[in-house]
């Protein structure tokens, strides 16, 4: 694989931590967010479990997360 087969991509964190927090719902699915963001679930597991140290979310069982309050309630995020 060269240079040119390689594309990074940053995500703000805090910023998708806040849309699934706004979005209403209760929980996220690895293989859901994976789709949504059209990455494999590997890297959407990563992501999570970086979201789940911002306190956004919160592991419910294998592969499903649960949309926490947090940054509502204490409006802290902004």
């Amino acid at each position: 694989m060269n240079k040119r087969d390689v594309i990074t991509v940053t995500i703000d964190l805090k910023a998708l931590g806040f849309r699934l927090v706004s979005s209403g719902r209760k929980y996220v699915r690895v293989n859901e967010l994976a789709y949504e963001l059209g990455i494999s679930n590997i890297t959407a597991g990563r992501i999570l479990s970086k979201l789940t140290k911002l306190g956004f979310v919160e592991k419910w069982s294998n592969g499903i997360y649960r949309v926490t309050d947090y940054f509502i309630e204490n409006d802290t995020l902004f």
